[in-house]
């Protein structure tokens, strides 16, 4: 659920809101006293997962044919250019025939209602593959293939630029990045941020984090 696009983030957002008050002079005085360890907040687990994808900050990637099927080869493409290009950053991806080698796995294929796209994380052992948690990612066990699903079906009627986010989106995620939209939250539109965003490329946050990581 950690990694899947739901309307149901609705609620958290709310709740989100209802943090955005007026602070009180004494929480500003706290503010004050530990300003650097709160300027940093948005470096935590909350926005960049702790464990690492083993073969980076180099990447291969693989595309099954229901990438292509589906006509998503040149948004997965796009997030992968993208994300290469991020400047101060060392992350780097690029496209491999052999799916035995691959430590990114793209597939396009079907994940219930509400469902956009999903990251699972997986550790190789010879032929055979074993899931690793989510929480443990983000606490800080490593793993060695990332598996990106994408749902064609309810992205249906989305523009390419939507699709483009969609797609980076995960793959951001195969790379480390969490949610921009978990407390402490990140304001505007961003491909890390869950939702249907017209962007067609990463913003300067979503740079910032990856570049943080790698």
């Amino acid at each position: 659920m950690n990694h899947r696009f739901r309307n149901v983030l609705a609620g958290s957002l709310s709740a989100e809101n209802r943090r955005k008050t007026i602070i009180p002079i004494a929480s500003l005085v706290v503010l004050t006293l530990f300003g650097t360890s709160i300027s940093n907040a948005d470096y935590g687990t909350a926005h960049i997962k702790i464990g690492s994808n083993t073969n980076g900050p180099g990447f291969q990637y693989w595309l099954d044919s229901s990438v292509s099927a589906n006509g998503y080869t040149d948004t997965v493409a796009n997030a992968a250019t993208n994300w290469s290009a991020v400047s101060n950053s060392t992350a780097n991806l690029w496209q491999i025939t052999d799916a035995s080698l691959a430590q990114i796995k793209v597939y396009v294929g079907s994940l219930g209602s509400g469902v956009f796209g999903e990251t699972s994380y997986w550790n190789r052992s010879g032929s055979s593959l074993t899931n690793v948690a989510v929480s443990s990612i983000t606490s800080g066990t490593n793993y060695d293939v990332a598996r990106i699903v994408l749902d064609a079906t309810n992205m249906s009627g989305w523009t390419w630029e939507e699709r483009c986010m969609n797609t980076g989106h995960e793959i951001g995620h195969a790379l480390g990045l969490s949610h921009f939209e978990t407390y402490p939250a990140h304001s505007g539109d961003h491909w890390m941020k869950s939702g249907q965003f017209s962007l067609s490329s990463p913003t300067s946050t979503d740079a910032d984090h990856l570049a943080y990581k790698w």
